[in-house]
């Protein structure tokens, strides 16, 4: 349920518990023993008539009751506990205000007003007294100050309590987003927090979900900055320290201009100079800000495996199949991305070995395409536990020489892929060595 329908719900239910209340109270107060305890002219009535009538005399208490009769439109009838009128009294000489038997100490409604049986007992006698209020004193007691008052208190006391479960209901999960927005903030945030709310069907649970998938990703993000700032130190510390050493050492011998030391000096000022390409490389890719352009994929492929054809020495690399896809995005990254998969291949491969790559398009709807880049090598290939890190900065697998680059390039074309919504996986090749696919979601070629 939306929240619209929850608050609509709500507000519903509040109307009608308070007209609900405001019901009962009325009928409440209706009710015999609280007219006869609160009603200012009926709660002492028996009690003066009985005293007039012992104290005072038959002709004073029916004087009282005419008196009661033209001011407040009270008429009764006073009995003797057999049941015999004392007084002439007020009641009309009606059916339906005839005195019922004695034991019968009801009162009745009827759609004039109230007939109240009441009995009274003094210390001279027992009386019995018939009581007819109208309906216009029954209707002007709803309206005393002591109904307006409960009728208030009631409405405020249940609106009371579903605004506090309302307010709870909408604030609990937004005190709960505000810690987690602080957990963000502090670099610490863990998306249990949010699993609860997260399974709400309303604005709050789209929220939430939003929130979590955010945080996930600012903390993943943070997460890897630190990882690549500690991978980046311990790899410029090897070439720096060699660098210092061998200016040392150059500073101590007066070294000839053909000396050996040079070019190694020279070698290692050109791998640190790659290094931080690779890492500029990378940090562009994790803050792309400019607009993708639509280009074919096939050319772009074509062109990647000549280039690296002109770099290969005595490997063969085979290209086969075409995709006819479009693509909406940045040529150039996705390109380097190839290029990188490609060199890898190239480098890891045998002396006279082969590089295939293979290009497949599946239909996945009308306009949509799935479209898959798969390159393979022959070479050594890599065990099964270390496929899934593949593409992490820095990493090097057991017995990998320590000239094979920085750990960088599978990492790039990772990122340049995942930039595109595609997704780079490994596994090992018919040829023995590593075989990379690539995974995208692309237009057929001729759509716009």
């Amino acid at each position: 349920m939306r929240l619209f329908w929850k608050v609509f719900a709500v507000l519903w239910l509040a109307t009608l518990l308070v007209g609900g209340s405001g019901f009962l109270v009325s009928r409440a107060l209706q009710q015999d023993w609280l007219l006869l305890q609160f009603h200012p002219q009926i709660k002492d009535f028996a009690e003066k008539l009985t005293s007039l009538y012992e104290k005072q005399g038959p002709d004073e208490a029916q004087a009282w009751l005419t008196t009661q009769r033209e001011t407040n439109r009270f008429r009764a009838q006073l009995y003797s506990d057999a049941g015999q009128p004392l007084l002439s009294g007020t009641l009309p000489r009606l059916p339906r205000f005839a005195q019922p038997p004695p034991n019968e100490g009801r009162s009745r409604s009827t759609r004039h007003g109230r007939m109240f049986q009441l009995a009274w007992s003094s210390e001279q006698a027992d009386y019995h007294l018939s009581l007819f209020v109208p309906a216009p004193e029954l209707f002007s007691w709803q309206r005393t100050p002591l109904a307006l008052l409960a009728n208030i208190a009631l409405a405020m006391f249940l609106l009371a309590i579903i605004s506090l479960l309302l307010s709870r209901y909408l604030t609990s999960p937004l005190r709960q987003l505000g810690l987690a927005a602080q957990s963000l903030a502090q670099g610490r945030f863990e998306s249990d927090q949010l699993t609860r709310i997260g399974h709400r069907r309303d604005e709050i649970g789209d929220l939430s979900r939003h929130f979590n998938q955010m945080g996930e990703r600012v903390q993943s993000l943070l997460d890897s900055q630190r990882q690549l700032m500690r991978d980046i130190s311990h790899e410029l510390r090897s070439p720096l320290a060699r660098l210092r050493v061998g200016l040392a050492l150059g500073n101590r011998q007066s070294l000839q201009q053909n000396d050996p030391l040079w070019s190694r000096l020279d070698r290692e000022c050109s791998r640190l100079d790659a290094l931080i390409e690779d890492i500029l490389t990378l940090s562009r890719l994790d803050s792309q800000d400019q607009p993708g352009e639509r280009f074919l994929l096939d050319p772009l492929i074509f062109a990647c495996v000549e280039d690296t054809r002109f770099v290969a020495e005595n490997q063969q690399i085979e290209l086969r199949g075409a995709t006819h896809c479009h693509l909406l995005g940045w040529p150039d990254q996705l390109g380097s991305a190839v290029d990188n998969l490609l060199r890898n291949a190239l480098r890891f491969c045998a002396p006279e070995g082969l590089v295939r790559v293979t290009l497949l398009g599946k239909s996945g709807s009308m306009t949509q395409t799935v479209c898959q880049i798969i390159i393979e090598d022959d070479g050594p290939g890599v065990q099964e536990e270390w496929l899934s890190r593949l593409g992490e900065p820095f990493l090097r697998l057991p017995g990998q020489a320590s000239n094979t680059g920085h750990g960088l390039g599978l990492a790039i074309a990772r990122r340049a892929i995942n930039m595109h919504g595609g997704k780079l996986l490994f596994a090992r090749s018919e040829l023995g060595g590593l075989k990379a696919t690539i995974h995208l979601s692309a237009q057929l070629a001729g759509q716009s």
